[in-house]
């Protein structure tokens, strides 16, 4: 893989590109120790950071390519008839044509992984750790991408991939595939033994890595969703980011799918991830939406892109009313269409958005209730009756009267948000 090594233009280093049948040790040598070196850097990132979004990234990219490495010697102890570890792996055709595809989206990650190592390098600051959480996020898609290359290119197959095949029935010994109903049954089970496991929703798969990692961070976990709550670094204002991880695929190597609702420093923003790099229409700067909550018709709108050009997104009061929408629905389809016309359709299975929905909405100060300006001028008749003053009541949800909001939330132990949720509508008195 030269271009990795020499950073030549991806054209001019497809020509150089060894043919399957030239496949020697001393080539895989070469892929080697750039995957060797690749894992000195990262440990050197790992080593700077004691813990945070950066050294997750770059330890989830040093996993992939020890991966990659120990797969690779132990082709080349194959090739020089030495004693290579076994690993029971499926074989795997190489195809030139899918290698050479791959290279040109490696060379495109590099790209990428230049532009925002030169931000990281100019600035400071906040701004200046999202640009190196970027530079991580691409290194690992690169280490992916590798995977995926060493793949098409010698054929080598990765232990992960195992999954993709039925496992043997241990009790016949026949050799027949498990039937895919007890295969199930098995996941099932010995996710719902996990204590990150959230108990409420047995039919997720919660030995998937996003939720062990979720777990080692300390982050909440409800149904589908991660839920991360912190201090915005601006000014510790309540921060919270809730990402839905029902569409990831383990043996993804081109990215993530997911859906992120999050407040960071004030504002609401609902994100639709996607793993390919999109083309937007640059004069509008969104995207073409077309969503369906549960069996309701079928909607249509645009949504803004995104600056890393990865999916799109609502932002503010936008985001604030589809949430709304969403609250008490089980499933969610969206379509995003590129400018080129090209698709790329999800559906997000919902189970435990309530509690991600709720989280953010205390963070950003809304509530996950349609109240009307009137709704607003009872909450604060009921708050002034109390004896926190929230002033004369008018419908205008201001600063006097989450003061007041957020001193009744005090006096009966619900969290100080200032928001009128649920949960403290129902302490004042009041139904759904």
């Amino acid at each position: 893989m030269q271009i990795l090594k020499s950073g030549i233009p991806f054209l001019i280093a497809a020509q150089f590109a060894l043919p399957v049948c030239a496949q020697t040790a001393d080539s895989l040598r070469a892929e080697l120790d750039l995957v060797v070196t690749q894992i000195e850097e990262a440990d050197a990132t790992i080593a700077r950071f004691d813990g945070g979004l950066i050294r997750a990234l770059a330890e989830a990219r040093k996993e992939a390519l020890s991966l990659s490495e120990a797969v690779i010697r132990n082709r080349i102890l194959g090739l020089e008839g030495g004693n290579a570890v076994e690993i029971v792996i499926p074989a795997v055709q190489p195809d030139d044509a899918r290698a050479t595809r791959i290279l040109g989206e490696i060379a495109a990650a590099q790209s990428r992984i230049a532009e925002a190592e030169k931000e990281a390098a100019r600035a400071g600051g906040l701004i200046q750790a999202v640009a190196l959480s970027r530079v991580e996020t691409e290194k690992l898609t690169l280490a992916q991408l590798q995977m995926g290359y060493f793949q098409a290119k010698y054929g080598i197959a990765f232990p992960n991939s195992v999954a993709l095949a039925p496992p043997p029935s241990s009790g016949s010994g026949s050799g027949e595939p498990e039937p895919l109903s007890t295969a199930q049954d098995t996941a099932t089970g010995e996710a719902e033994t996990l204590p990150w496991a959230d108990k409420r929703f047995p039919q997720i798969d919660y030995s998937l890595q996003p939720f062990e990692q979720a777990h080692k961070d300390g982050d909440r976990i409800s149904g589908w969703w991660s839920i991360e709550t912190e201090r915005a670094v601006v000014d510790d204002s309540p921060k919270v980011v809730a990402i839905n991880y029902s569409n990831f695929e383990p043996g993804s190597y081109s990215g993530f799918t997911g859906l992120l609702a999050r407040c960071t420093e004030g504002e609401t923003a609902l994100v639709y991830i996607q793993d390919d790099y999109l083309m937007t229409d640059f004069r509008r700067n969104s995207f073409d939406i077309t969503y369906r909550i549960d069996d309701a018709p079928a909607q249509q709108t645009r949504w803004n892109s995104l600056t890393n050009n990865k999916g799109a997104g609502l932002f503010g009061r936008e985001a604030e009313q589809f949430l709304r929408r969403i609250y008490d629905a089980k499933s969610l389809f969206i379509r995003l269409v590129e400018k080129n016309g090209q698709r790329h359709d999800a559906v997000f299975d919902l189970s435990g958005g309530q509690d991600a929905v709720e989280a953010v909405a205390s963070a950003c100060g809304w509530s996950t209730l349609s109240l009307s300006p009137e709704d607003y001028k009872a909450i604060q008749t009921m708050l002034n009756a109390g004896g926190f003053e929230a002033g004369t009541p008018d419908g205008r949800w201001g600063a006097g009267s989450k003061r007041a909001l957020k001193a009744f939330q005090a006096s009966v132990g619900l969290p100080e948000t200032g928001a009128p949720d649920r949960a403290t509508l129902t302490r004042l008195g009041f139904g759904e």
